[in-house]
C-alpha cells in the first residue's frame, strides 16, 4: 500500500512539476519569438531609413540637373553638362550615368565613353509610354526599378520632368533629367546585404505606379517569407517600397521547441532554464535601457534623452541653439480622422524633420505634436532661418494616410546659447516665445486671407 501511495505521490508530483515547467517553457518560447520580432523590427526600420535617405540623395541629382537647365533657360552645353557630371560622379560611386532628354529625346549622357548611340538604349523604353506620360502630367519624378543595365546587371532610374515655366503643362514642359544607379552598389551602401549575415532572409518590393502590381526589386530567398516584419520606404514622387525580413530558420526552430519541452520533462532542466532566462532577461534589460531614450511612436529621441543631453551641454558650457516647433491644427486631425491617423501623421513628420537637419544635430519629440531640434555649435540667424525653411518645406509636402490627404504646416522659433541666454531655462523660454509668436503671426495672416476671400 505504501509503495502504491509512493508511486501515486510521485506521479502527482511529476504531473504538477511537468505542468509548471511546461507553462514556463511555453512562456519562454513566446517571449523569445516576441523579442526576436522586436529586434527584427528595429533592424528593418534602420535599413529602410538608410535606403530612404540615400534614395532622396540620389533624387537630388536630378534636381541638381533641373536647376542647371532652368538656370540656362533650357540651353545647356556639353561642357556644362560634363562639368556637372564630373562633380556628381565624385560623390556617388553607385551612379552609373546621368542624362538629359529635351522633349523626351536623350541628348547628353555622362560618362560619354562609347557615344550616346551605344549608351542611351537603357533610357528609351522608359521615356515612352505610361511612365513618362504619368510623370509629365503629374509633374512628379518617377523611379523605375528593377531594370536590366547594358552590362547585364540590375539598376534603377530616377527621372524628373523639367518645366521652364511655373505651371506643369505641355507648353512649359522641357524634357527629363535622369540618373541611373547600379542596384547592387546602391544597396550595399545601405547594409541590406548584411541582413543575410545576421540570419535573415529579405525581400525588397515596390508597387508599379501605373498598374498597381507588386514587383520584386531584390530578394535573398525566392521562397515565401514566414511571418515577416516589414518597413515602408518612401522613394520619389509619392511612391513606396516595402522591405520585408524574416529569419532563415523561422522565429523559433524545431530544435529550440524540442529543447524547451525536454527541459519541462527533466526537472533538473528547470534550473538550467532559469539560469538561461535570467541571462536573457539581463541582456534584454540592457537593450530596453537603450530603447528607453527613444520615443516609441516616432523613434526620435524622447524627453528623457533631451533633458540629459541638455544637462551635458550646459555642464560643458558648449554653444548650441534650440528650434521649437509644433504642428498647426493637429488637434483637428485627431478630432476629424482619429488618433490612428494622428499617430501616422506624427511618424511621417518626424522622419521629414530628421531628414531636414545635419547628422550631428539632434531631433527630439517632447510632447504630443511638439518637437525640439538641438543645433550644435555657433551659427548666425540666417543659418537657423535656413534650417527652419527646410523643415517647413519638407513637412509641407502632402501626406497621404489611407484615403485621406493632409496638408501640414508648422510653427517654429529658435534661440541660441549664449547669444540669447547663458542659462538653459532662458534659452528655452525665448525659443518657446518665438514659436508662439510665429504661430500667432501665421494665424493672423490666415484670418486676414479668409476675410479677403
Amino acid at each position: 500500500m505504501s509503495k502504491k501511495k509512493s508511486i501515486t505521490i510521485g506521479l502527482i508530483a511529476f504531473v504538477l512539476a511537468l505542468a509548471v515547467t511546461t507553462v514556463l517553457a511555453i512562456m519562454y518560447l513566446s517571449y523569445t519569438a516576441s523579442s526576436r520580432r522586436e529586434r527584427a523590427t528595429f533592424i528593418v526600420n534602420s535599413v529602410a531609413d538608410q535606403i530612404e535617405a540615400k534614395l532622396q540623395a540620389r533624387d537630388s541629382v536630378t534636381r541638381f540637373l533641373e536647376i542647371g537647365i532652368k538656370g540656362n533657360d533650357g540651353a545647356m552645353t556639353i561642357q556644362e553638362f560634363q562639368s556637372i557630371g564630373q562633380y556628381i560622379f565624385n560623390d556617388y560611386i553607385d551612379i552609373v550615368n546621368i542624362s538629359i532628354a529635351p522633349q523626351g529625346v536623350v541628348s547628353y549622357v555622362y560618362p560619354m565613353e562609347g557615344g550616346i548611340a551605344e549608351r542611351k538604349n537603357i533610357f528609351e523604353d522608359s521615356l515612352e509610354g505610361p511612365y513618362a506620360d504619368n510623370s509629365k502630367l503629374s509633374g512628379l519624378p518617377i523611379i523605375i526599378c528593377p531594370m536590366n543595365l547594358e552590362d547585364g546587371s540590375y539598376g534603377l532610374i530616377i527621372r524628373r520632368p523639367i518645366y521652364l515655366g511655373e505651371d506643369t503643362n505641355e507648353e512649359s514642359f522641357w524634357g527629363f533629367s535622369s540618373v541611373t544607379i547600379g542596384l547592387s552598389a546602391f544597396l550595399s551602401e545601405t547594409n541590406i546585404k548584411g541582413l543575410s549575415e545576421q540570419g535573415y532572409e529579405y525581400k525588397l518590393t515596390g508597387i508599379n505606379p501605373i498598374s498597381g502590381d507588386s514587383r520584386i526589386i531584390m530578394e535573398y530567398s525566392e521562397k515565401e517569407l514566414s511571418s515577416p516584419v516589414e518597413a515602408m520606404i518612401s522613394t520619389v514622387g509619392g511612391n513606396y517600397w516595402t522591405l520585408s525580413i524574416a529569419p532563415s530558420d523561422n522565429w523559433m526552430n524545431l530544435w529550440e521547441i524540442l529543447s524547451a519541452f525536454a527541459i519541462a520533462i527533466v526537472i533538473s532542466g528547470l534550473f538550467s532554464f532559469a539560469a538561461s532566462s535570467y541571462t536573457s532577461m539581463k541582456a534584454n534589460a540592457k537593450e530596453l535601457e537603450v530603447l528607453s531614450y527613444r520615443d516609441a511612436l516616432t523613434n526620435l529621441n524622447n524627453p528623457r534623452s533631451y533633458h540629459e543631453h541638455m544637462d551635458e551641454l550646459s555642464k560643458k558650457k558648449l554653444p548650441y541653439g534650440l528650434i521649437f516647433m509644433d504642428l498647426n491644427d493637429f488637434k483637428k486631425v485627431n478630432d476629424t480622422y482619429g488618433h490612428d491617423a494622428g499617430d501616422a501623421l506624427l511618424n511621417i513628420v518626424a522622419k521629414r524633420l530628421q531628414n531636414s537637419i545635419r547628422e550631428k544635430d539632434r531631433a527630439f519629440r517632447i510632447g504630443g505634436d511638439e518637437f525640439v531640434v538641438v543645433i550644435h555649435g555657433n551659427h548666425d540667424k540666417k543659418f537657423y532661418e535656413g534650417v527652419i525653411a527646410r523643415m517647413r518645406q519638407n513637412v509641407a509636402r502632402e501626406v497621404t494616410i489611407g484615403e485621406v490627404t493632409l496638408n501640414v504646416s508648422i510653427s517654429a522659433g529658435f534661440a541660441r546659447c549664449p547669444e540669447d541666454g547663458t542659462k538653459f531655462e532662458d534659452v528655452v523660454k525665448k525659443a518657446d516665445d518665438a514659436m508662439y509668436y510665429n504661430k500667432r503671426l501665421m494665424k493672423a495672416k490666415r484670418m486676414a486671407a479668409e476675410k479677403k476671400s
